[in-house]
């Protein structure tokens, strides 16, 4: 998993209250934030008590980090958005009983996008609410791939034809644990150190794309696992393919935590952040982005039958995610040291 530089942990009094925290991805933010913009703009014009909200997408903001380790709980946003399996799923977090007993999910908009169908949205434990994903799909170079069969399904990532030419997101011993979580479960211990031999690059999104478009048919990786919007982002070559896997793209996902309120003036302003988050305005501003909203009236641009594959919330729960990805990472590296 990706590891943090750390930073200083900021007291309760220094923080603000907010009605909404948005802690987006980077390419987005622009975006979001423009969209909240107006849709707050809207609300004030009508309303005496103004939206208080907040959108960041980096570390450097201290204020708005480690929500999670917020102790006055009217410190807390009344809804704080989130993407991947970050502070909020460190244990000492979900292990906190008095504190999750304070949340509560967000109703889903009636109508799902499809590309939905056959996840269980819904957590069952009521604390976090999906409201959208950032899909993780294959960049495949034809040019390296030399006749070697094209991989259509995330699960043939592990298969032996693929020794030393798969890229990924970070670096080589440090790749995204969506990748590594749905190996696991679907191949095991086995699957892994297959990873392990098959992944021969690592990096940020900008050393990918170099990678990728890099001239000569034997230098770089064959196929890149990486967002969607950084295989758009990639730069067009008539020898580069993105491919939305037939199994399903790697499930990132986005989503919003709750504060149960008691005070009508501030379950009003929930109310109106949560009908920002589910909007259609909101999903189609994702979707130009290559995100992916629960809104099935938001603009789409996902490629027929499209759909994700995703571990789900038993498996998430039944142990703490980073405990098991270090787990996994330590078969992982040592299928690396095994090779060196």
């Amino acid at each position: 998993m990706k590891k943090n530089k750390p930073h200083r942990i900021v007291p309760d009094n220094e923080r603000p209250e907010l009605d909404f925290l948005g802690r987006i991805f980077c390419p987005f933010k622009e975006s979001f934030g423009s969209v909240w913009r107006e849709w707050a703009e809207g609300y004030n014009k009508t309303h005496s008590e103004k939206l208080r909200i907040a959108v960041q997408s980096t570390m450097k903001d201290d204020v708005l980090n480690d929500i999670s380790t917020i102790k006055d709980m009217a410190k807390f946003p009344s809804i704080d958005t989130e993407g991947g399996y970050e502070e909020f799923f460190e244990a000492d977090f979900l292990d906190a009983g008095e504190k999750i007993a304070l949340f509560e999910a967000l109703p889903l908009p009636g109508k799902i996008n499809p590309v939905f169908d056959g996840l269980r949205l819904l957590d069952p434990k009521g604390i976090f609410t999906i409201y959208g994903a950032m899909p993780y799909v294959l960049l495949v170079n034809h040019k390296r791939l030399g006749g070697r069969p094209v991989p259509r399904r995330i699960s043939d990532l592990s298969k032996p034809e693929y020794f030393a030419s798969l890229g990924s997101v970070y670096a080589i011993n440090d790749i995204t644990e969506l990748l590594l979580l749905e190996i696991w479960k679907e191949q095991g211990e086995a699957g892994i150190r297959a990873l392990g031999r098959n992944i021969s690059f690592g990096g940020r999104e900008a050393a990918i794309a170099a990678d990728a478009v890099a001239s000569g048919a034997g230098s770089g990786a064959s196929v890149y696992v990486l967002s969607w919007i950084a295989a758009n982002s990639v730069p067009k070559r008539d020898y580069l393919e993105i491919i939305w896997p037939d199994d399903g793209a790697l499930f990132c996902p986005l989503y919003a935590v709750a504060k149960k309120e008691t005070e009508a003036a501030q379950i009003e302003r929930q109310k109106a952040c949560a009908g920002f988050l589910f909007s259609a305005e909101l999903g189609t501003a994702m979707a130009e982005t290559y995100l992916v909203h629960v809104n099935a009236d938001a603009k789409r641009n996902t490629p027929p039958n499209a759909r994700f594959r995703w571990a789900g919330w038993d498996y998430i729960y039944e142990t703490p995610v980073k405990e098991r990805v270090k787990t996994i990472e330590d078969i992982f590296n040592d299928e690396k040291k095994r090779m060196a």
